[in-house]
C-alpha cells in the first residue's frame, strides 16, 4: 500500500509540474502578444478606437467604439434638429376677412375666431386629408400623427423619404417616426407649414361665408402685391370640408405672380346645400368686381373645381356675367359618385347623402351636353389620381372645351395622387398662361 501511495504522489506531482509549465507558457505568450500590440482582432479594434499599441484590450476597445458611435449619433441628431427646425416657417392662419353676407363682422383682420366646423372631440376621427398631420403645425409629424425625431438613416430601418421618394445613404441625417418607420430627408423639411387645425380659418365659420386674403409673415412684403387682376380660390374638400393646402398657399402663389387673390370660405354640407355654395361664389364674384379693376379669375381644386365649372354653366343659364378665366386642378367634373351608395366619400355620410342629389343639377352640361359653357380654361389632371381619374373627369371636360372651341390649355400627366396641390409641373405653365390672358405682372412669370 505504501508503494502504491508513493506512485500516486509521484504522478500527481508530475501532473502539477506539467500544468504549471503550460500555464507559464500561456502567460508568457500573452505578455509577448501585449508587448507586440495585442492579437490581430484586438489590434483591429484598437486601431478603430484610436488606442495606442501595447495597451489594447478587446473589451475596452469595443466599449470605446460604442461610446464614440453614441457620441456621433447624438451630435448628428442635435445638428440635424437645429438645421431642420430653422428651415421651416409656420403659417399662423392670420388673414384679412371680407364678409359676404350683411350682419357679419366688418372688413379687417379677424381677431375673434368663429366656431369650428366640428366639436373638438371629433377631431381625432377626421380624415387624413383634412387632419394633414404631416403638414400642420411647428412640430413635424407623420401621417398617423406621431412626432418625428432627428435620427440617422441606417439603410435598413427607414426606407425612402415619404415626400420625394429618395432613399438617403446610411449615416444621413433625417427626421423619422420610430413607430411607423416614416421618414423625411433634409431637403423636404423646409418650406411653409400649414396652421394647426385650431388656427385654420378654413376649418371655422360654418355659418359665415367670406373671402380670406392671406397676410404675409415675412418683413420684406407684409401685403400681397397685386395689380394684374383678382382671383377667387375655391378649395376642395368634397363639399364637406375645405382643404388647407388648397387655400391660403394657392392665394400666396397667385400673389407672387402679381394677382390679388382671395380664398372663398363657402358654406358646406350637411348644414347647407350645393346651391348655397354656388350662391356664395356668385356673391364673391360680384363683390370683387365692384372692389377691384381688371379681369376676374376663379381657381378650383377637386370639389372646388366642380363649383367653379358649375358657376360658368349657371351664369349662362341665368344670364349673368361669368368669370373671365378659370383654372381647374383635378376637378370633380362627373358628380355621379356623390350619389353612389359607397363611393360618395362623405365623412358624415347620412345627412350628406340626402343633399347630394342637388349636385347633379348641371351634370349634363358639365359633361359636354346641352347648356355647356366655360370661359378660357387652364385644366390640370393626373393619370395617378384614383379619386378623380383623368379619363372620367379631365379628359371629358377637355373634349367639351375643344368641341366648343373654348381657349384652353390641358396639362395631363402622372402628377401624383389626388390632392397633390401646388406642383411645379403645372404651376409654371399656368403662370405663363395667366400672363398671356392679362393676369399678373410679366416680371413675376
Amino acid at each position: 500500500s505504501s508503494h502504491i501511495a508513493a506512485t500516486v504522489s509521484c504522478a500527481l506531482a508530475a501532473a502539477a509540474r506539467a500544468e504549471g509549465a503550460h500555464r507559464a507558457v500561456v502567460v508568457g505568450a500573452r505578455r509577448r502578444r501585449r508587448r507586440r500590440g495585442g492579437s490581430e482582432r484586438s489590434r483591429n479594434w484598437g486601431r478603430a478606437a484610436g488606442m495606442r499599441p501595447g495597451v489594447v484590450h478587446h473589451s475596452l476597445a469595443k466599449k470605446r467604439l460604442a461610446q464614440r458611435a453614441r457620441l456621433r449619433t447624438s451630435v448628428a441628431r442635435s445638428l440635424a434638429k437645429k438645421r431642420l427646425v430653422r428651415r421651416a416657417r409656420l403659417d399662423s392662419g392670420r388673414c384679412r376677412v371680407l364678409p359676404l353676407r350683411p350682419g357679419q363682422a366688418r372688413q379687417g383682420t379677424s381677431w375673434k375666431r368663429p366656431e369650428p366646423l366640428l366639436e373638438k372631440k371629433w377631431w381625432p376621427e377626421l380624415p387624413s386629408w383634412i387632419a394633414l398631420h404631416a403638414e400642420r403645425g411647428p412640430r413635424r409629424k407623420c401621417w398617423e400623427g406621431h412626432h418625428l425625431h432627428a435620427d440617422m438613416h441606417d439603410g435598413r430601418r427607414y426606407g425612402c423619404c415619404q415626400q420625394c421618394w429618395w432613399t438617403p445613404e446610411a449615416g444621413t441625417a433625417i427626421l423619422a417616426c420610430r413607430e411607423c418607420r416614416w421618414s423625411l430627408c433634409v431637403e423636404c423639411t423646409g418650406g411653409d407649414r400649414l396652421p394647426l387645425l385650431r388656427d385654420d380659418p378654413l376649418f371655422r365659420g360654418p355659418d359665415e361665408p367670406c373671402l380670406l386674403q392671406p397676410l404675409r409673415v415675412d418683413k420684406a412684403s407684409k401685403e400681397p402685391r397685386g395689380g394684374g387682376g383678382v382671383a377667387i380660390v375655391c378649395p376642395g374638400g368634397n363639399y364637406e370640408f375645405l382643404c388647407a393646402n388648397e387655400g391660403l398657399p394657392v392665394a400666396r402663389w397667385l400673389a407672387d405672380q402679381g394677382i390679388t387673390a382671395y380664398v372663398l370660405r363657402y358654406r358646406l354640407l350637411p348644414k347647407y346645400s350645393y346651391p348655397d355654395a354656388l350662391a356664395d361664389l356668385e356673391l364673391a364674384a360680384r363683390l370683387l368686381r365692384r372692389c377691384h379693376r381688371g379681369p376676374l379669375l376663379a381657381v378650383g381644386f377637386s370639389a372646388g373645381g366642380h363649383l367653379v365649372a358649375s358657376h360658368a354653366v349657371a351664369a349662362r343659364s341665368k344670364g349673368r356675367r361669368p368669370v373671365d378665366a378659370q383654372v381647374l386642378v383635378y376637378p370633380a367634373i362627373d358628380g355621379k359618385d356623390w350619389v353612389h351608395p359607397w363611393k360618395h366619400g362623405f365623412w358624415d355620410w347620412e345627412p350628406c347623402v340626402e343633399k347630394a342629389e342637388g349636385m347633379l343639377e348641371y351634370q349634363t352640361a358639365l359633361m359636354g351636353g346641352r347648356g355647356f359653357a366655360a370661359p378660357p380654361t387652364f385644366l390640370v389632371a393626373s393619370t395617378g389620381d384614383d379619386v378623380c381619374p383623368a379619363r372620367s373627369h379631365g379628359d371629358v371636360y377637355a373634349a367639351a372645351l375643344k368641341r366648343r372651341r373654348v381657349p384652353h390649355e390641358y396639362v395631363r400627366g402622372d402628377l401624383g395622387g389626388h390632392g397633390f396641390g401646388l406642383e411645379e409641373e403645372w404651376t409654371a405653365p399656368c403662370a405663363a398662361w395667366l400672363n398671356r390672358r392679362g393676369f399678373g405682372t410679366p416680371s413675376a412669370v
